[in-house]
């Protein structure tokens, strides 16, 4: 795109490109109409936002910032309509280092990670035109994807909600439970205790994600993952297989299922084959979930509340493994934020009780102390989202790569 074309488009944004300034506004009547969308339950985090910010400034599009590891070095128009342009130096060539924007895309260049103010229009503005524009934002940043492998993150510049990483303190307590377990599981076999770290790297890995689908799917990995090995493939000596759900030794589980099967095809396979396939699973080889939920209510007995967390409590039809098997099945829309904020709010949960459980195992099969859960977090505001009477109020930065970098 050229100068000229991104000079066309400035008189519809609320921002200079490759800027954010706060939203000004000193009119009551006009924030609160605003802020009635942040309470509509049929909109979305990113539908509230757009809402919000189209009331408060009367912007007739989406305002946005991009994150990847692919280097555009100059403006571009991509499927949809969507705009990027840079905030970074295309050529630093000759510059003086002390230059303030060539320190920041030399960290843009170390880090991998480039910043891109974003632009979509909306001619027409109602919500299914919004739900429409956010949706192409996705789909023009999700074909990168098809010769490489690029990242792109995006978000509104105007976030009316956002969550933000806490800050957890840890006590000499908390370090003294923690090797306290270590040295427990130091004294197993290597089976048994890759099974556990196993367990407890799916949980760890979900904390380091922010898309809500593999957050989710991981936790619960977490629980099916210890769970599938103390039921099918911990050896009879293992200290852990006290928490099974049929205490019959492993060859002889085997032995039987074998025999079942054998029963039921010489019983159906000529007559009815289809029957014959369906019987010999459901009656002989245990499936996954009904397996794992047996294990569970084992583990967990007298208290039903994970189970039923994970099982039957329903929000919006589904529950936590309803969710999971979506998303296992590919059968969850990845561009759809309304189904990934429904994933997103059941993220804790499903943490929740991979945590539960894991602390529980340990707890019954190892004597493991419970770990002290006396622990603070604090959290940081995002200033630049307030939205000041004056302009003059707000005395920060405007560049995009200073705020964001």
């Amino acid at each position: 795109m050229t100068e000229q074309d991104l000079l066309g488009i400035s008189n519809q944004r609320y921002n200079k490109w490759q800027e954010k300034r706060p939203i000004v506004c000193s009119d009551q009547d006009r924030y609160n109409r605003a802020a009635g969308f942040l309470v509509r339950k049929d909109l979305s985090p990113s539908e509230k936002s757009a809402c919000y910010f189209h009331e408060l400034t009367g912007c007739d599009g989406l305002e946005f910032v991009v994150f990847s590891n692919a280097k555009l070095e100059n403006s571009v128009r991509l499927p949809k309509g969507v705009i990027l342009v840079p905030c970074f130096l295309a050529n630093t060539e000759g510059m003086d280092i002390r230059n303030q924007l060539l320190q920041l895309t030399m960290k843009m260049e170390k880090e991998r990670r480039f910043i891109y103010d974003g632009w979509i229009p909306i001619i027409q503005w109602d919500e299914e035109n919004v739900r429409q524009a956010i949706r192409n934002v996705d789909e023009a940043l999700s074909i990168f994807c098809l010769n490489g492998s690029p990242y792109f993150e995006w978000e509104l510049k105007y976030p009316v909600s956002r969550e933000s990483l806490s800050i957890y303190n840890y006590t000499h307590q908390h370090l003294q439970d923690f090797e306290s377990i270590s040295k427990i599981l130091d004294t197993l076999n290597a089976a048994d205790r890759m099974a556990i770290y196993r367990s407890l790297a799916w949980l760890s890995q979900s904390l380091r994600l922010n898309e809500p689908a593999a957050r989710l799917f991981f936790s619960i990995l977490a629980i099916e993952s210890l769970a599938t090995y103390i039921e099918l493939e911990a050896p009879d000596e293992s200290p852990l297989i006290i928490l099974r759900s049929d205490p019959t030794p492993r060859a002889d589980r085997l032995k039987n299922r074998e025999q079942c099967i054998e029963n039921v095809l010489s019983q159906w396979l000529k007559s009815d084959p289809a029957k014959a396939v369906t019987t010999a699973y459901f009656d002989c080889v245990v499936g996954i979930k009904r397996r794992l939920k047996t294990h569970l209510e084992k583990i967990f007995a007298p208290d039903n509340g994970p189970i039923d967390l994970l099982f039957e409590n329903k929000i919006e039809g589904k529950s936590l493994y309803d969710l999971r098997n979506d998303i296992a099945h590919g059968t969850t829309d990845a561009l759809s934020e309304a189904q990934i904020d429904q994933i997103r709010q059941r993220v804790w949960d499903a943490e929740k009780t991979a945590r539960k459980y894991i602390l529980a195992t340990l707890k019954k099969a190892l004597g493991a102390a419970t770990v002290n859960q006396g622990l603070t977090a604090s959290v940081s505001l995002d200033m630049h989202n307030m939205v000041p009477s004056s302009e003059s109020m707000y005395q920060g930065p405007t560049n995009m790569a200073v705020l964001y970098s």
